[in-house]
């Protein structure tokens, strides 16, 4: 397959400023999607699947629950005596402050292997691909790196991973863009790329010698003068998680059939973590409809076009409706519930009702008594 000449590296702290809420007390990749993984299940898991077998997740802060989930790595068949999976915490107080500083402060780690290239890749986009198709066309084009993009319309660039493209016909980038020149649909970078290592080495080191930290502006954009830089199309569903609105919409769209299986896609799964839990309880009065239910859960009342993590209770009565409900939260009897973000560990008191609207969900916070 030709992918252990990569050095996969995934940034677990990506867009955390307009994710407050669920990165309080977690980082980006440890954020639950879909009822039973989590942000950094995708990356990873297209990682494996790509014969991808020495990855380093870079982290900052809050990645306590990060290090529980990921284990040794095994979930994804990165337990390895060699290579394998390694957690990469800051050291030094700045060391991790930007993008540029990161990956200087990491020279030794990514130096160290034989991989001729890296894939860089942010931790709060939801997708399924087979990096090995980035790396035969990198190599048939004799590119030093490889952008992989998205159409999509932008009106604002939220953080730092992110640029637009300007291609011409054969893929070859002509521009990187820091900004949306209009909100129409664009080639958004999604802030993955495969890029040869001493490329990106010797980027990193101009940068940091002339005290320049911009990821984009002083890394990406001075590579065009000198480099082949080239774009590949990801195809198929590709959500990136900038807000909890966005968070919101992209796990309601796990109701459609046909995003699930773009999504799941058995040839490439994606694994996770696996808890052992006990089978889903639904009481006699429970009503169940075009919901997402994982195991573990007891049901009692009426549940409508939602997402029921592990290990959730659900009083007599309750009504819950068009929600995300995280692991081991207890909604009380009588609750209604609409257009509300749950996280885990929280308490609904009986006959509360929360209400939230599909442009504003309400998000309550982890291990909040309400």
């Amino acid at each position: 397959m030709g992918s252990n000449k990569i050095l996969g590296l995934i940034f677990a702290n990506t867009n955390e400023k307009n994710l407050p809420d669920l990165t309080a007390y977690r980082t980006t990749a440890s954020v639950p999607f879909g009822g039973k993984y989590r942000l950094i299940d995708f990356p990873l898991s297209n990682m494996s699947n790509s014969g991808i077998n020495n990855v380093g997740i870079v982290t900052k802060k809050n990645f306590q629950s990060l290090m529980d989930h990921v284990g040794s790595g095994s979930a994804w068949d990165l337990a390895r005596r060699r290579s394998g999976l390694s957690i990469l915490p800051p050291y030094g107080e700045h060391s991790f402050s930007t993008i540029v500083e990161t990956i200087f402060n990491l020279h030794g780690y990514i130096e160290h292997g034989d991989e001729e290239y890296v894939l860089i890749s942010p931790s709060d986009c939801v997708y399924n691909m087979d990096f090995g198709k980035v790396l035969e066309f990198s190599e048939k084009n004799n590119a030093d790196a490889v952008f992989v993009y998205i159409k999509k319309a932008v009106s604002v660039l939220t953080d730092d991973f992110r640029c637009i493209l300007e291609m011409d016909d054969s893929g070859k980038i002509q521009k990187v863009m820091a900004t949306p020149v209009s909100d129409e649909v664009c080639n958004l970078s999604i802030g993955t790329i495969l890029i040869k290592k001493a490329v990106l080495m010797g980027l990193i080191r101009q940068a940091m010698s002339e005290s320049k930290y911009s990821y984009v502006r002083d890394v990406l954009q001075p590579a065009l003068q000198n480099y082949n830089l080239y774009g590949y199309e990801l195809e198929g569903y590709c959500e990136i998680i900038g807000s909890v609105k966005e968070y919101y919409d992209a796990n309601m769209k796990l109701m459609d059939r046909d995003t699930r299986y773009k999504l799941f896609d058995y040839q490439r799964p994606i694994y996770t973590k696996v808890r052992d839990d006990v089978p889903s309880k639904y009481g006699l009065e429970s009503n169940v409809k075009s919901s997402l239910i994982a195991q573990g859960c007891v049901i009692n009342g009426t549940v409508e076009n939602s997402i029921i993590s592990k290990g959730v209770h659900i009083g007599k009565g309750a009504t819950v409706k068009n929600c995300i409900v995280m692991q081991d939260s207890v909604i009380g009897d009588g609750v209604t519930l609409s257009y509300t973000v749950i996280d885990k560990d929280v308490k609904v008191s009986r006959g509360s009702s929360l209400q939230g609207s599909p442009y504003y969900p309400m998000y309550i916070a982890k291990k909040s008594i309400v």
